[in-house]
């Protein structure tokens, strides 16, 4: 099955504060359950990045000045549609450039989600720009240039995510489901805390999106997440 770049994302893994998995790092993309190198806090004119909270600047060792640098070069590669709203880079160069560029020590994962074909013209036909209140997010910008999944990624498992009109998303694991969906379709949950290869993703897609189960009303997407193996740095000494 093909797979198609919807974003890519530079992840803070966090210990999960709640659920059947708490204490451990799930490995997905969603910003409910881990924190994002890059956020509205990173866009100079989002009111985030008008007044960046103490927390914020806690979690990131942030300062004025690296603040100012990273909402700098974010207004730039927002207008070079490199990054997009919310929390997307559109390809792997431009974030492996923010990170070395403003967090190059910092412990982090490079994580993309990957949409299957018939996710991707759901997506497509759902988050049309010329339906959508808030403009066109960044996962729909990068899924029409139909960019195959880079090969060279290490595949970590499959997520349920569903998206709202922000482009933010949530993940079966906000609903602490990963019992649920083992039981009822006998798919396994690994060590990174994602679902393993299966052939039920389209009946557990349709389950998320029936509304008679009282899941977040945004619609729900079946993703491969896909991690960069990133090469140590050579010791030049």
């Amino acid at each position: 099955m093909r797979y198609y770049i919807g974003a890519y994302y530079l992840i803070k893994l966090r210990d999960s504060n709640f659920g059947s998995y708490e204490g451990k790092k799930l490995h997905t993309c969603s910003t409910c359950i881990n924190d994002s190198f890059f956020d509205t806090w990173s866009i100079s004119w989002a009111e985030d990045g008008k007044n960046v909270n103490p927390e914020t600047k806690s979690d990131f060792n942030l300062n004025e000045n690296l603040i100012k640098n990273i909402q700098i070069w974010t207004d730039k590669k927002m207008e070079e549609n490199k990054i997009g709203w919310i929390c997307t880079f559109a390809d792997l160069e431009t974030l492996t450039e923010y990170k070395s560029s403003f967090f190059s020590n910092a412990e982090s994962e490079i994580l993309s989600i990957n949409f299957p074909e018939s996710e991707r013209e759901e997506l497509l036909n759902l988050f049309n720009p010329e339906k959508a209140r808030f403009g066109e997010i960044g996962i729909s910008i990068n899924l029409k240039k139909g960019i195959k999944e880079n090969k060279n990624e290490k595949t970590l498992g499959y997520d349920l995510i569903g998206i709202e009109n922000s482009g933010e998303f949530h993940s079966f694991h906000c609903h602490d489901l990963a019992s649920q969906l083992i039981e009822k379709f006998g798919i396994e949950i690994n060590e990174y805390g994602l679902i393993c290869e299966n052939d039920k993703s389209t009946e557990m897609v349709e389950y998320m999106n029936d509304e008679k189960n009282e899941f977040e009303s945004s619609p729900w997407f079946y993703v491969k997440v896909n991690k960069t193996i990133e090469k140590p740095v050579a010791n030049t000494v």
